[in-house]
């Protein structure tokens, strides 16, 4: 059954931009500030941070119905995670492209099936990054296994249902792995729909040849 979209008001944005600034730029993320008015007569200043990098992560399935886990210490949280396979694809990689290498790079795996299974915005309160999340399957062993210099990583397989749990329990928190159990539990739970189709697209388009909105905005502004 096909949903209607979510009601939205006529006039949905409020704010009027008056200047875009640089604050930082990095090979890995940049922030701007924004100074604004509000239709209702507020004025204030709006950070907003963007990443250079496209954010990917498989669901990889053995025929067993185990994930794929990689362990490392993340060093924001201060914290050893166990997540999905996943990293950043550059502007001359598409989606897919980005996170088949990551596959064999992470895991030294090669997968046979690849469908797109979850688009979402990390933290859309503070950053436009995009995340694109696929399924894999029919995986088998492949060259190109390396880890860089600052990573440190382990492997686990660990069935899908006690994968769920720990999502469940707090236990597995990295937002990538946590979305992509949940889109996978709620397909089999007969809750899945389809992407939009223009959506499903991107997932093997590269961001330099279909921009996002939000990149867009990043190469209005010029470089800092």
């Amino acid at each position: 059954m096909d949903l209607k979209p979510l009601p939205r008001p006529e006039h949905p944005d409020p704010y009027t931009v008056l200047e875009r600034r640089f604050v930082y730029d990095s090979p890995w993320i940049r922030v701007r500030e924004d100074r604004f008015r509000h239709r209702k007569g507020a004025e204030g200043r709006y950070a907003v941070c963007g990443f250079r990098r496209t954010a990917c992560g498989v669901l990889a399935l053995d025929e067993t119905d185990r994930v794929v886990l990689v362990g490392q210490w993340r060093y924001p949280l201060e914290a050893y995670s166990w997540e999905i396979p996943e990293g950043g694809g550059d502007t001359a990689e598409s989606p897919f492209e980005a996170i088949r290498r990551e596959l064999a790079e992470e895991a030294g795996l090669a997968a046979q099936v690849w469908e797109p299974l979850c688009f979402f915005h990390t933290s859309n309160s503070s950053t436009e990054e995009e995340a694109f999340l696929f399924l894999a399957t029919g995986l088998t062993p492949t060259a190109g296994h390396h880890a860089e210099d600052d990573e440190e990583l382990m492997l686990h397989r660990e069935p899908f249902a006690d994968c769920v749990r720990r999502v469940l329990s707090g236990e597995i928190t990295d937002s990538l792995t946590v979305l992509a159990l949940l889109a996978l539990q709620a397909k089999r739970s007969g809750l899945g729909a389809d992407l939009d189709a223009t959506l499903a697209e991107r997932f093997f388009q590269r961001p330099q040849d279909h921009p996002s909105a939000g990149r867009a905005r990043w190469d209005q502004l010029g470089a800092p």
